[in-house]
């Protein structure tokens, strides 16, 4: 029988999983006092786009937001908590298109600014959603979402800046190297 080598390896999956796990505490522990919806985008979506920039296959993101979603939708401090698998899970499906539409070009700061940003909107739309399906009135969604886009889109961009610039600091300092990922054997 021949066994079928598995679509992430182990090294991956291994990275996969911290970078999930960074996530779900940089979005605990980690508190920005602003008051503004989606200012914590700027942070934790930083694990989201470094790990798929470092992978560089479809689903790395995807696989990230599973991760961290799982955890805080267990160990969550939300009232909503249980659905957060949801949000996380989106986002990275959202980072996974963005980076297989611009080539895993996630060091190059326009791009990790739109993952960054697209992932932030649908996470927040995500949310939204959640909230619709549990009898919260649409017209206090419909104001709410409109300030809080744009906070999304700015605080998920810049995010997704941040995390290029370390994309690219990694790759300069030889650390990673561009598509390079060693293989289980």
């Amino acid at each position: 029988m021949i066994k079928r080598p598995s679509y992430f390896s182990l090294y991956e999956i291994a990275l996969l999983s911290l970078f999930g796990a960074l996530a779900f505490v940089i979005r605990m522990a980690v508190k920005i006092p602003l008051h503004i919806p989606g200012n914590s985008g700027i942070l934790w979506v930083l694990p989201l786009i470094i790990g798929t920039a470092l992978v560089r296959k479809p689903g790395a993101g995807t696989y990230v937001g599973i991760v961290s979603g799982l955890l805080a939708s267990f160990f969550g401090l939300e009232a909503l908590h249980v659905f957060d698998v949801f949000k996380y899970t989106a986002m990275g499906v959202t980072v996974d298109l963005v980076s297989m539409a611009f080539g895993y070009r996630l060091d190059h700061p326009a791009v990790a600014f739109i993952a960054g940003a697209a992932g932030n909107l649908v996470k927040m739309v995500v949310n939204y959603a959640v909230h619709l399906l549990l009898g919260v009135q649409g017209t206090f969604i419909l104001i709410g979402i409109g300030v809080s886009s744009v906070t999304h889109l700015v605080f998920g961009g810049l995010g997704g800046i941040l995390a290029a610039l370390i994309i690219g600091r990694l790759y300069r300092a030889g650390v990673v190297h561009q598509g390079d990922v060693p293989d289980d054997g």
